[in-house]
């Protein structure tokens, strides 16, 4: 099932940055790996896909409708540094979510249990370290069961536990499709079935992680050689 689709994404800021014409697809039990450099252009297409910014396109459509506000409760997302209101709980903060979500108040403690939570879900989010507040951010993006996540940088602050916690989810979201930008090629290399490379705005790469195996690299050397050719014009 195609859950994400993408045409001639452009959003340019000078005429240098941004990004340029950029196609994604995305289908049910996808996890798509963006790579770039910082600046290449990962949070603005992230941005724009959710509505974020303004931009140019020629599809963009989701399960398979043009994308509407209302369609995008259908998203989950973790874009940019996450906020809180510090003194709330995490429980108290969830709960925020159930009106707009419509699901029930159990949900909550479910999915604080299911990121490692459920020991500090009545303690206030300001006592929560960089990589919790970072669990609770995953909790709020997939607590309403989305058929698509986005997560932008995701990795910020967690812990080597918080990390393979993260993946172990991500592998049992059969039925979603992900998204998940970053600069850091290993993290996700072993759990991705796609891969798109960009940099300064421009696709260097877009295919399946089987066609960077069938190359003879490691996708960290795959990556970079994308990434010197590109340097090198």
């Amino acid at each position: 099932m195609n859950i994400l689709e993408a045409r001639n994404l452009t959003k340019a800021y000078d005429g240098s940055h941004g990004i340029f014409n950029f196609d994604l697809t995305v289908d049910s039990g996808d996890i798509v790996l963006l790579l770039g450099p910082n600046g290449a252009g990962k949070t603005t297409a992230f941005t724009s896909i959710l509505g974020l910014t303004n931009s140019n396109y020629s599809t963009l459509r989701l399960l398979g409708k043009s994308m509407t506000e209302s369609s995008k409760v259908n998203i989950g997302a973790m874009v940019s540094k996450p906020c809180f209101y510090e003194d709330m709980t995490a429980v108290q903060f969830l709960k925020l979510f159930i009106g707009i979500y419509d699901i029930p108040l159990t949900k909550v403690e479910e999915v604080l249990e299911s990121v490692g939570l459920k020991q500090e879900m009545h303690k206030k989010i300001k006592m929560y370290s960089t990589g919790m507040k970072q669990r609770l951010d995953f909790a709020r993006a997939i607590m309403h069961e989305p058929k698509l996540l986005m997560f932008d940088e995701p990795f910020s602050g967690m812990d080597i536990e918080a990390k393979a916690d993260f993946k172990n989810i991500l592998k049992s979201l059969s039925q979603t499709g992900i998204v998940i930008s970053s600069h850091m090629v290993g993290d996700l290399e072993s759990i991705a079935n796609k891969v798109v490379i960009i940099s300064k705005g421009k696709t260097l790469f877009n295919g399946k992680m089987e066609d960077v195996q069938l190359s003879g690299l490691s996708l960290e050397e795959f990556y970079l050689e994308r990434i010197q050719m590109k340097e090198a014009v």
